[in-house]
């Protein structure tokens, strides 16, 4: 057997594999090897010992492969270094020593062990972090045995990859790409999560390109089978996962459908509200890389919808946010900047907070603290509300935004703690407030300081009833996950509940660093975050 760890286009070549962007050189460790099941616990035997590591250069040593419950283990012999670019003489067959250097890939970094019989190879499909963001370093073993080694082979590394995934079973998923999303990079995102997604054979992918607005809904309501299909992923920003659950939602199997098909979210737009709260809630750091390894790790957590309602329009489904103000100025008033991309509410925001616009209303709504919930139908919003321990706030909101996750977009940290299937949204407000402090609320955001605020306030609800008071004016709109409603009485009632694809698919267990299981709970989406703007600066 000849091992390759592909560190560089020339390795790549000579095992005549795609490149894959990795580091120089790795870090080697030291472990033991325990608790696994023998077929996985030492390749050695099963590969017959014909076993050879080939460097970039060409170079090639012996290697032996193991499995603990932490990590698959690279074993090498002669003491030698991944700096080492010489070539050393190695005998077929002879056993690596055990206490020499060893390289691990870690369980939770590992997607999958893909072997291709016509090739021989074997594919460690590898995603470990670095510098806190993750990177792509597979790792290839080309297999030298005869038939019935390749056999065994299969089934080693279809006991693996079981353990590196929580899918049961191959999936399909329906794919909305748009190509006009944010500044154009929906298409680029695309082709990094799609290079991972090929790699896994239990992975099928259908692909649409949408042309025009509203065709993502369309798709989802009229086409989409929840029996031949497994999931949609959406690369596109929020506006596109608004178009998908309002699909779902309008279906005749509604509930069945926003059950059985799981959105996952590779962030193609400008805001990316979802993809950055799923990632946030696994640990993870922003990037379409985390995005599409969190979908291939199988995990789903449940997201809570709302319905709104409107005096002028059919019911609406809304899974992210409803903001009013100096918000939704900023959001839809720098439509025409897109071609900035994210940058595009940073340019406009200046111009909000020179004339701040607020917003005169009456905020009713249902506190989350509240013993009993909202009925499961929503009242007509021309009607008045249906008896409960109702709060109405009538005033003037320099800052009005209900969200329902942690994150409102890829830099702004609304609610932190906030989980997206908890049932419950949060309502940021401002009101009353000078220039100086509406600023340092903005500037707050990124970071989740803006709770700090003297002034600022953050409600809980379960469900809220919001009516402009006056006449409306050209800057005063409202904005529902991102897409512009008519500025009017806009009620939001709990719903059908949706899932995501993507969550924490492993925990550490308590007082054991090196050893991690299967996450089978909700995560909350309470998690650390890592790095979460590495990806202005990460390589495309």
């Amino acid at each position: 057997m000849r091992v390759c760890f592909c560190q560089s286009s020339k390795a790549a070549s000579f095992l005549s594999l795609p490149a894959v962007n990795t580091p120089s050189s790795a870090t080697c460790l030291h472990t033991a090897v325990s608790g696994c099941s023998p077929m996985l616990g030492d390749f050695w035997d099963l590969s017959q010992g014909h076993c050879l590591y080939v460097l970039p250069n060409g170079s090639a040593r012996p290697v032996n492969v193991q499995v603990n419950e932490a990590a698959v283990v690279l074993k090498f012999s002669d003491g030698l270094s991944e700096q080492d670019t010489g070539m050393r003489c190695c005998c077929r067959g002879k056993r690596p020593d055990e206490s020499k250097v060893t390289k691990e890939l870690k369980i939770p970094d590992l997607l999958g062990v893909v072997l291709d019989p016509e090739k021989a190879l074997l594919r460690f499909v590898h995603c470990p972090r670095r510098s806190s963001v993750r990177v792509r370093e597979d790792v290839i073993l080309q297999i030298q045995g005869d038939s019935e080694v390749l056999k065994q082979t299969d089934k080693w590394a279809k006991e693996l990859s079981s353990k590196c995934h929580s899918m049961k079973g191959p999936r399909k998923y329906r794919v909305f790409i748009n190509p006009a999303s944010g500044s154009g990079q929906a298409q680029v995102k695309w082709e990094i999560a799609k290079e991972l997604l090929d790699q896994l054979p239990w992975i099928q992918l259908e692909e649409l390109r949408t042309t025009h607005a509203g065709q993502a809904e369309e798709v989802a309501e009229k086409e989409v089978n929840p029996e031949s299909c497994d999931g949609i992923i959406v690369v596109s920003g929020d506006g596109m996962v608004h178009e998908v659950f309002n699909g779902l939602s309008k279906r005749p199997d509604a509930e069945a459908a926003l059950r059985k098909l799981p959105v996952g979210h590779i962030p193609g737009g400008s805001g990316n509200a979802l993809a950055t709260s799923i990632n946030h809630s696994a640990g993870e750091s922003f990037g379409a890389l985390e995005a599409a390894f969190l979908i291939a790790k199988g995990k789903t957590q449940p997201l809570d919808l709302m319905t709104v309602s409107q005096p002028s329009r059919p019911l609406r489904t809304s899974f992210l946010s409803l903001s009013g103000a100096i918000i939704s100025d900023i959001d839809l008033g720098s439509e025409s900047m897109r071609f900035l991309g994210g940058l595009r509410f940073a340019v406009y925001g200046v111009y909000c907070l020179l004339n701040p616009k607020p917003l005169q209303a009456e905020l009713t709504y249902w506190p989350a603290t509240a013993s009993t919930v909202p009925g499961s139908s929503p009242p007509p919003i021309e009607e008045a509300l249906p008896e409960g321990p109702w709060v109405t706030i009538t005033d003037s909101f320099n800052v009005f935004w209900a969200i329902n996750m942690a994150w409102a977009s890829f830099d702004s940290h609304l609610a932190p703690g906030l989980s997206m299937g908890s049932g419950t949204w949060k309502l940021a407000l401002l009101r009353n407030a000078s220039r100086a402090t509406l600023t340092k609320f903005l500037l707050n955001l990124e970071n989740g300081g803006h709770v700090n605020l003297e002034k600022a306030e953050l409600l809980e609800c379960k469900a809220f009833r919001l009516l402009p008071q006056g006449s409306s004016g050209s800057r005063e709109r409202f904005s529902l996950d991102g897409e512009e409603v008519p500025f009017e009485g806009i009620q939001l009632w709990p719903s059908l509940g949706g899932h995501v694809l993507g969550a924490q698919p492993f925990i550490q267990r308590e007082n054991s660093p090196h050893c991690w299981t299967a996450n089978t709970s909700v995560v909350p989406g309470s998690g650390t975050r890592l790095s979460m703007f590495s990806e202005r600066t990460r390589s495309l």
